[in-house]
């Protein structure tokens, strides 16, 4: 096995030690973080990133929010992203995923998904066909899309929201839990309800 760095020890760094684990092909190694409040995660020793460099080629950002995500992955443009898809995940032959995307268990990934880079396609997310998932997306626990659905770069799909086929988000966009989302959304709308409405715009740098 190769070793790898995780970066990011809250919540979701749990999830992604396990994922890396059950994919037999690295060992996760340490974690880095910048202000850690853990010594350890699941045996994996944690460390300040003011302190410690990335020594691995391989990375992983264990990170949750979407425009962090995107800023490290910046920051780190030379190093390797691997995606990782857990064994329980169903998901087509013609199927593709872009570097560094995580998904978790119990996904199912319907006939030419396609899912862009540093995605987080989280548990029992149901993707079907010909969705389109565009960098720096998360696609929240339960959520389910319809054939054909588009998501602009670094949205987030809410936990057990319902997107009905054909429809566009926009990017840098947030979906609520448990929204039904019937017509397309704009670039960084924040919509609620069912069916969804628009609340607000979100003032995201998407740096």
């Amino acid at each position: 096995m190769k070793d790898i760095t995780l970066y990011g020890a809250g919540g979701h760094c749990f999830a992604m030690v396990d994922l890396i684990r059950n994919s037999k092909d690295y060992d996760p190694v340490v974690i880095l973080d910048d202000a850690p409040s853990e010594s350890t995660i699941l045996d994996v020793p944690v460390q300040s990133s003011s302190s410690h460099s990335i020594a691995t080629k391989a990375v992983v950002i264990s990170i949750g929010n979407n425009e962090i995500r995107k800023k490290l992955t910046n920051r780190y443009s030379d190093r390797i992203f691997p995606s990782f898809i857990h064994s329980s995940v169903h998901a087509y032959a013609s199927v593709t995923i872009g570097a560094g995307s995580q998904v978790l268990p119990g996904a199912v990934l319907d006939a030419a998904v396609t899912i862009g880079s540093h995605c987080i396609i989280n548990l029992n997310a149901t993707l079907s066909h010909n969705v389109i998932i565009h960098d720096f997306c998360h696609i929240a626990i339960n959520a389910a899309l319809a054939g054909g659905v588009v998501v602009g770069e670094g949205s987030l799909i809410g936990a057990g929201s319902i997107i009905l086929p054909e429809v566009s988000i926009g990017k840098w966009a947030i979906i609520g839990a448990g929204a039904v989302v019937t017509k397309d959304v704009p670039d960084y709308a924040v919509v609620y309800g069912n069916p969804a409405k628009i609340i607000r715009y979100n003032q995201s740098n998407e740096n």
